[in-house]
């Protein structure tokens, strides 16, 4: 009798006990899952000197290990990437299969419109504190048009305009810190005094439109504005009677035939080293390379030239160009958008992109990031453009379709040599612009 209430009992235990068990598994079951997202960083996260190094002591690495921290059960696996149109066309193709990364860096504007079929809409993701500190929705929206979808969030502001060697301008007898040319006109003619010291006066790369996206496009859009921009690209109106960017071609063709720019323009791929080294006075530049710049001249020797005006009634009247050129997005595929919203947020904290100008050179795309917090206040080229940036125009190259930027790329070095009319390019346009309909 002992016997079978002792095994009642041992039975009863045992049931009580894996009913306990069974209810502690599906406690555990029946909480949050671990996710990981995957991140395509491009330029604006990383720069080339951190490439050399371990990517655990990249700057994003450290921004990544503290979201992480802060949201338990989420993390991140950052994949390097070249941002390019072969890159873009990678992402798309993975996007349709949905085998792509949950967040990418993109450039904004016109490249970013053509893939909103595969990206996440963050309209109903982004926090009223981030849509009211955070600089650059427009770019990000599509077609610019108020209340439309917003594909994704700011990376960063750059902005470019003219660099030149103060020491090679003063040889000339020239002091731009105090008298700067405010003209093409006063350009030009300082450009032929430095060229009467034997050094070359404006020095660039022709040969992948860098001098284009960089600098003297912004010529273009001054005396044309960007309705005509918009208009041009549609067939709406014409490239061959646009005054502005004729004139731009013209100008840079006559640089050229007078000798004011290096002799390889056309084919140059090293403008930069040539620059760094004094062999170019003037060269295109910005924020992205000016820290490269002022280690190879000095700070002293390190100047920024704002656009001289080259038209006598511009449409725009800014003296930079720049903005948020990159952004950061979501594929509309990704099964965790709370988590992907959660993180791309946090790449545009304040302390994230405090942290990140510790490497990349962009500007923070917010309103609430000091230059005394970015350690800059006593950087005077900071401090020039941080003034300048105030009004600035907008990449030209992010607000025409990237077929027609990527044609005035590949044949500018034919219009700067001669082989091609500027009218001859402008009718060329118009048929790509035809052929397209």
């Amino acid at each position: 009798m002992r016997t079978k209430k002792r095994l009642f009992i041992m039975v009863v235990l045992l049931l009580i006990v894996s009913v306990s068990l069974v209810a502690k598994g599906a406690q555990e079951t029946d909480g949050p899952k671990p996710v990981k997202l995957t991140f395509w960083a491009g330029s604006a996260y990383y720069n080339s000197e951190e490439a050399k190094r371990p990517q655990n002591e990249w700057a994003i690495t450290k921004i990544v290990q503290q979201f992480e921290a802060e949201n338990p059960g989420i993390t991140v696996e950052v994949i390097p990437i070249e941002l390019s149109s072969e890159t873009i066309a990678k992402f798309k193709a993975a996007a349709i299969a949905k085998n792509g990364p949950d967040v990418i860096e993109l450039w904004t504007g016109s490249y970013i419109f053509p893939l909103k079929d595969v990206l996440l809409p963050l309209n109903d993701y982004i926090p009223a504190d981030d849509l009211a500190k955070i600089s650059g929705w427009d770019a990000v929206t599509y077609n610019f048009e108020p209340g439309g979808d917003i594909l994704g969030y700011p990376c960063g502001n750059n902005y470019a305009g003219l660099v030149y060697n103060k020491a090679l301008v003063k040889a000339a007898g020239m002091d731009w810190d105090k008298n700067p040319p405010k003209t093409t006109d006063e350009f030009k003619t300082a450009l032929r005094k430095i060229k009467a010291t034997g050094v070359v006066p404006f020095g660039f790369d022709g040969s992948k439109g860098r001098i284009l996206h960089y600098a003297t496009i912004y010529w273009w859009v001054e005396e044309s504005g960007y309705e005509r921009l918009v208009t041009n690209a549609d067939g709406r109106t014409k490239y061959e009677d646009d005054k502005g960017f004729l004139n731009l071609l013209s100008f840079m063709r006559s640089l050229f035939e007078e000798g004011l720019t290096n002799v390889d323009a056309a084919t140059s791929v090293d403008y930069e080293a040539k620059f760094s080294s004094g062999q170019y006075a003037v060269t295109v530049g910005g924020v992205n390379n000016a820290m490269a710049f002022e280690a190879a001249l000095g700070a002293e020797n390190f100047g920024f030239l704002p656009f001289p005006q080259m038209s006598a009634n511009p449409k725009v009247t800014a003296s930079i160009i720049g903005g948020a050129g990159n952004c950061v997005s979501i594929g509309n595929y990704t099964k965790h958008p709370e988590e992907a919203a959660k993180f791309v947020s946090y790449l545009a904290s304040k302390s994230a992109f405090i942290e990140l100008t510790k490497s990349v050179t962009t500007f923070p795309a917010r309103t609430d990031v000091t230059l005394e917090e970015l350690g800059w206040s006593d950087d005077p080229f900071r401090m020039k453009i941080y003034e300048l940036s105030k009004n600035f125009a907008f990449w030209v190259d992010n607000s025409i379709p990237a077929n027609q930027y990527d044609e005035m790329k590949r044949f500018f070095p034919n219009v700067l040599t001669g082989k091609l009319t500027p009218v001859e390019f402008a009718r060329q346009m118009d048929k790509l612009v035809k052929d397209k309909e």
